[in-house]
């Protein structure tokens, strides 16, 4: 009887493997085909904070710097030095992953056009891998050039190395997830601990994690379960989470149960999008605000003890949203 139950059990997960798989296969496994590319062709290493020199450099207790979400090849030359123009005193930028459609020779080449001779081109950046930047597969792998246009600080969890780190600043911890590359149980536990670390030790700073897949989904349709069960409760201690992927806006406070030895500063949640691809935000009351329809980004101050986030509209310049956070 016992065996029967079993074998029951067996062909149930089999079946249902199987038909999750027939109805995600474009999304998981189907490949497009690849533009030629007939333009100029440059080779780009982005500026990072591996680089000792500059991040001894940018030691300062005041910050500037943009933080853009999902891209797609969607932002030309213009549109970068429109940034760089309402921005001009920026240290560095950050990205979300997804900053190309696939990891094709063509998309690169397009997006380094894009990005040469403007700001961007010389300012540092700290970069996070998106399912993007990742060949698709059974096995899905990161390609080979992204480590090497982003040399990041080799100080994350050993599976990781140049993909989650960590970078510093007197009042600042900034550490980056790379979410998409986690495919085993064993790696979201090297990844979960090694984060309740690193949040642990930023001690007196002010603290952001930045990630492509988000804890609380914003979009119609779309949950990322195994990242909630594995960061959710890990990220209780940090000030602001940052992620992408949902191509909308949307701002979570999250009150945690308060520890009885200490009072709990609440986390907020920041799903953001900077390319044209939009989806709409799921209706659900627990958010303070929501956005989509066109691409937005963040403008980020880092002053002392106060960091300030300010969301706006890229074309028009307005204001979405405003938050401050006092440590």
């Amino acid at each position: 009887m016992q065996r029967k139950i079993k074998l029951i059990i067996l062909a149930s997960l089999l079946v249902g493997g199987a038909v999750v798989c027939a109805i995600r296969w474009k999304a998981w496994f189907a490949i497009p085909p690849e533009p030629k590319w007939e333009g100029d062709t440059i080779t780009v290493s982005f500026k990072t904070f591996a680089d000792e020199q500059l991040l001894l450099n940018m030691q300062k207790d005041s910050l500037e710097f943009l933080l853009l979400g999902d891209i797609h090849n969607s932002l030309d030359t213009i549109s970068f030095n429109i940034l760089a123009e309402r921005h001009p005193n920026i240290h560095f930028w950050a990205q979300l992953g997804d900053w190309m459609d696939r990891p094709y020779f063509y998309y690169k080449q397009q997006l380094y056009h894009s990005i040469q001779g403007t700001a961007f081109d010389s300012l540092p950046i700290i970069a996070v891998p998106g399912n993007h930047e990742y060949n698709k597969g059974i096995v899905k792998s990161l390609y080979a050039d992204w480590t090497n246009i982003f040399p990041n600080p080799q100080n994350g969890p050993r599976r990781f190395l140049g993909r989650s780190y960590i970078v510093d600043f007197p009042t600042l911890r900034i550490i980056t997830i790379d979410t998409d590359g986690l495919q085993r149980m064993s790696d979201y536990t090297q990844v979960s601990f090694w984060l309740k670390q690193s949040i642990n030790e930023a001690k007196d700073r002010l603290t952001i994690v930045m990630m492509h897949h988000p804890v609380f989904s914003t979009a119609q349709g779309r949950q990322n379960p195994l990242i909630w069960l594995a960061f959710y409760g890990v990220l209780r201690d940090a000030d602001v989470v940052f992620s992408g992927h949902d191509h909308n806006y949307a701002r979570r406070t999250v009150e945690y149960k308060k520890r009885f030895w200490t009072k709990q500063q609440p986390t907020i949640f920041i799903g953001t999008n900077t390319s044209t691809k939009n989806y709409p935000n799921k209706e659900n009351s627990y958010y303070d605000c929501v956005y989509s329809g066109s691409p937005v980004y963040q403008y980020i101050q880092v002053n002392n003890d106060t960091l300030s986030i300010s969301t706006y509209e890229l074309h028009s310049g307005k204001q979405i949203d405003n938050v401050e956070i006092i440590n």
